[in-house]
């Protein structure tokens, strides 16, 4: 049979079919390559909200860099079709496997620790996949799992249940968490659920609960003990009852707070269990000398690059690579917020990038270093791991108390073409955002999946020190004016935490931690450093806080989704770059935050940045892969291409030209601010995603999120 056409692509080979629709083995004519090609029940396109939710949704996921999930290609609608172009690799899922019987419980648990860090990507990236089930976990010969259909995944705090969608939860209902059925809000908890309904299948090789159709499977879950394996199947530990009864606790606020914290639990109930003989043909139980597997990145350790296809979907080519150990699960029926806060390293945490993270991970790095070739800290040479109690004073910041001396003269001539200065410095895992101090002396950056920002010595180009950021994963850092103050964003995978956490730069201490609005994103204080202004992504609204006291005085509100504020350096007006609006606003800090314009910014601005002089307000565009440079006299904008995805704007002091991370270009550019030209394009490192300018302009500083790293360049002739 001839192939068919759909759109540019040619479908030579039906792979399977289910309830989403139909996975081909495709042609992409434009590229001339072989992809996996999801089409999507044509019913669903019919479905508005859905339609709409699908691009979202599956351009977050296209986005999700975590070794263990798939990588989408394009996605969109063809002839009325909704689509996903995946690559095409080959595999087996795990409902395969499954046909011949229970999986060994070291096996079990080493499959789903990979399942957990996609996950962990994913929800720090704000999507729950809510259809974790074995025909979604691809399993390679040497046991790499990959985990797919995110582009079909839906964010988190939704609320609408797939019941009403012909066709959408067949195969489904087996692993779908209580709150599924009801008009509940929902969360990362409910793919904790649906991974330990898999787990209790994995260890039994029967379904969680029997019943084949809505009303019994409803039933079951919403009052049917979970099943326990250790009474089902010999070997298989009494812990790991315990394990299966809190993932799948009928009340989300019961469970394990992460997909992480379940298996570190299944992993512990093992270490506790008497060893047992393995069963014929099952893979032998790991070496207790030997670190258990995680996906980290070991420079030292070179990587297997595997490879997928399943009857139900294809997928992609990634890295395994080893990784340190991982620390105790939490204790039974601890929440994020029961849990005791911890100071030092933190690796099981509520968001992991696998970074996400993915992420991210999304996807992001999570763990840290820890190979002998740098400190704890992610510095050659340096310091491990401190506290603001056992930190020896020579490796705190450098004093930041006195006000930052202002240069004399006018600032250097930037250059066209910046010159990369050494190798990239490598740095803690997740290095989402870099900001450098008002005096130039250090940079404080931001580890999402660390839960530390490390303080960057610009000096020896060294970590001099980290901070724990205890109460949740730390975003986004601005400095007071003085620099005596530093004021860190941060947000949990659910969102249920979201603080600003005010730190002493002299000290590195946390002095207070102050609860804000929903997803805080990247704040600035007011010329006078009295006030801090900061987006809050998830409400549409600026947050302004006293920067003595930590109270709200005042609430702006602001176009859909403000990711990034700057303010003039009179302090009367403020813009925002409000990423799903597609808008750039001015507001009038004189009149209680009034929006004054709202000027259009391509497609999902999110940087903002003002020239030295005030007269241009530079933003980029991260899904159009654009700058636009606004006049702050008239409004009239001016638009330019710049690298792939750019995430960070920042001028260079002569106010010539300015500088964007591009996060998807692995690049950084740098642009005239005349012509819009881009003059250089370096490459930086993998996901560039800040870039932070010395006061004199000097020195740039990339942090590169996925090899987690930093690169400095000379900037300045």
């Amino acid at each position: 049979m001839s192939p068919r056409e759909f759109g540019p692509y040619l479908l030579e080979e039906l792979l399977g079919t289910g309830g989403m629709g139909e996975v081909w083995r495709a042609r992409d004519t434009r590229r001339e390559r072989l992809v996996a090609l999801k089409l999507l029940p044509e019913a669903l396109n019919r479905d508005a909200e859905f339609a709409g939710r699908f691009r979202r949704e599956s351009h977050v996921a296209a986005r999700l860099r975590e070794p263990h999930v798939v990588p989408i290609h394009d996605y969109g609608e063809i002839d009325g079709r909704l689509f996903i172009d995946m690559r095409l690799v080959d595999g087996r899922d795990l409902g395969r496997l499954l046909e011949e019987g229970p999986l060994p419980p070291e096996r079990t648990v080493a499959l789903l620790a990979q399942v957990a860090d996609a996950l962990e990507a994913a929800h720090a990236d704000g999507l729950v996949h809510r259809d974790v089930k074995p025909s979604n976990v691809l399993v390679t010969p040497s046991d790499f799992v990959y985990v797919v259909d995110f582009g079909i995944a839906r964010s988190i705090g939704s609320t609408r249940t797939s019941l009403t969608i012909t066709g959408a939860t067949v195969g489904t209902l087996d692993y779908m968490a209580p709150e599924r059925f009801t008009d509940q809000p929902i969360d990362g908890r409910v793919d904790v659920y649906s991974l330990a309904c898999v787990l209790a299948q994995c260890l039994t090789g029967r379904r969680p609960f029997r019943g084949e159709d809505l009303p019994a499977l409803l039933y079951a879950h919403l009052y049917v003990d979970p099943p326990r394996p250790s009474e089902l199947v010999a070997g298989v530990p009494e812990a790991m009852d315990e394990v299966i009864a809190q993932g799948m606790a009928k009340r989300p606020e019961d469970r394990f707070p992460t997909p992480r914290a379940l298996v570190d639990a299944a992993r512990a109930a093992l270490q506790a269990a008497p060893a047992a003989a393995p069963a014929a043909g099952a893979a032998p139980p790991p070496d207790p000398a030997v670190p258990p597997r995680t996906t980290a990145p070991v420079p030292s350790a070179p990587p297997t690059v595997l490879g997928v296809r399943s009857g139900d979907g294809a997928h992609s080519s990634v890295q395994q690579l080893p990784g340190p150990p991982l620390p105790p699960p939490p204790l039974r029926g601890q929440t994020p917020a029961t849990r005791p806060r911890r100071r030092g390293r933190r690796v099981a945490l509520v968001t992991a990038l696998v970074l996400v993270l993915v992420a991210a991970g999304v996807a992001a790095l999570l763990w840290p270093r820890d190979d002998g070739g740098a400190d704890a800290a992610g510095s050659p040479g340096g310091t491990a791991e401190s506290t603001p109690e056992s930190t020896p004073e020579s490796t705190l910041a450098p004093e930041g108390a006195t006000p930052p001396p202002r240069p004399t003269g006018p600032p250097p001539a930037s250059l066209a073409v910046p010159t990369q200065l050494g190798e990239p410095i490598p740095v803690r895992p997740t290095p989402g955002y870099l900001a450098v101090a008002p005096n130039g002396r250090y940079a404080y950056i931001a580890h999402r999946a660390e839960g530390v920002v490390s303080v960057f010595d610009t000096t020896s180009l060294q970590v001099s020190s980290t901070i724990p950021i205890d109460a949740a994963p730390p975003q986004y850092v601005a400095f007071s004016p003085d620099g005596s103050r530093a004021y860190v964003t941060a947000f949990n995978a659910d969102y249920t935490v979201n603080v600003v956490v005010f730190v002493d730069t002299t000290t590195n201490e946390v002095l207070q931690t102050v609860d804000v609005g929903t997803r805080p994103y990247v704040p600035e204080t007011s010329p006078d450093g009295r006030l801090l202004y900061v987006p809050l992504h998830d409400e549409a609204r600026v947050q302004v806080l006293d920067t003595a006291t930590g109270a709200e005085v005042a609430s702006y509100t602001v176009p859909r989704n403000p990711h990034w504020i700057t303010v003039s350096e009179d302090g009367t007006r403020a813009w925002t770059a409000n990423h799903e609006s597609g808008v750039l606003s001015l507001l009038d800090l004189t009149a209680d935050g009034r929006v004054l314009a709202e000027i259009p910014a391509g497609a999902a601005p999110h940087s903002v940045a003002i020239s030295p002089d005030g007269s241009r307000v530079a933003v980029v565009a991260f899904d159009s892969s654009t700058v636009h440079l606004v006049d702050v006299a008239s409004l009239a904008p001016v638009e330019g291409p710049v690298g792939q995805r750019p995430q960070d704007v920042t001028w260079a002091p002569d106010g010539a030209r300015f500088y964007t991370a591009d996060v998807e270009g692995d690049t950084m550019s740098v642009v005239d601010a005349e012509t819009l030209a881009v003059t250089a394009q370096p490459t930086t490192g993998d996901g560039p995603t800040s870039i932070g300018v010395s006061p004199d302009g000097r020195r740039g500083y990339v942090t590169n999120l996925y090899s987690a790293t930093v690169v400095v360049y000379d900037l300045a002739a």
